[in-house]
């Protein structure tokens, strides 16, 4: 009797998580309406789905991240928008190697030809050697979404590999468009990487700090290492930025720098 009861509750347990991972999912899958918003000279951020696009202007295009599987072709339209072609694109500068970030990579890497620029521990993902959801998540709420990536991933979305052209371990310089400094920022994932562009003050985090519903710090559940992404944004808080990108919400236009470091030293 007790060993049938377990069984139930495992059943109960399982059909539980498939479903939030549906739910979920199908969620992230749903498109909406394409917003193109200007955060800065130069700088759009592009939004179809699930995750934050940003597009660098100048003498090419650089795009941070992908989005999520199926939205490229509303990124080109975004970039046709502004009056510019997507074979301009020089690069293609990836903050880590989950699906929401990544899922149109190799679409718009062959749309684009662009070089794509990745942390080194994220290339097996990336490439497709190893799955994204297979990536550690903190905390018993973390295994659980864990397994909701694996139903997602295996039975929902598809996604291309993509070929990274350079891996980096942080502290390298985009040579494209004034020079773009690449920050190592593991915690949320094992390689993110943020892109900081000193001239214009900017940095954009991937998913090292949320924008959702506004800024806070990386939700624990989301890390491989939390810990580790709380150093990350301490690492982030003594460079010199005004403006922060996020993956996921809203840009921060003005003191940026203060308001990550009041995240990490919040007021009684």
């Amino acid at each position: 009797m007790v060993h049938s009861k377990i069984q139930s509750s495992y059943l109960i347990a399982t059909i539980f998580i498939i479903a939030v991972s549906l739910c979920l999912t199908t969620g992230c899958a749903k498109k909406s309406r394409l917003i193109t918003e200007q955060v800065a000279p130069n700088v759009y951020r592009i939004t179809v789905s699930r995750s934050n696009i940003y597009l660098i202007t100048g003498k090419t295009l650089i795009l941070v991240d992908t989005g999520m599987p199926g939205d490229g072709p509303e990124v080109l339209k975004a970039i046709a928008a502004i009056g510019r072609n997507p074979a301009e694109a020089s690069h293609i500068l990836i903050t880590h190697g989950h699906t929401d970030h990544i899922g149109s990579l190799a679409f718009l890497k062959k749309a684009t030809g662009a070089q794509v620029i990745a942390g080194t521990p994220e290339v097996d993902y990336i490439q497709g050697k190893k799955k994204p959801w297979q990536m550690a998540r903190a905390g018993f709420s973390g295994k659980l979404f864990k397994i909701m990536l694996f139903f997602a991933e295996t039975f929902i979305f598809t996604r291309e590999p993509a070929v990274v052209d350079q891996a980096c371990s942080g502290g390298e310089v985009i040579d494209c468009n004034g020079g773009i400094t690449v920050i190592a920022t593991p915690g949320h994932s094992p390689g993110s990487i943020s892109y900081y562009l000193p001239d214009k003050r900017i940095l954009f985090t991937g998913d090292a700090l949320s924008g959702e519903p506004e800024a806070k710090l990386p939700p624990r559940a989301g890390c491989a290492d939390y810990p580790q992404a709380l150093l990350s944004v301490k690492k982030l808080t003594a460079l010199s930025f005004d403006i922060c990108c996020f993956g996921h919400g809203t840009p921060v236009t003005r003191g940026a720098a203060a308001l990550a470091k009041k995240l990490l030293s919040p007021s009684p």
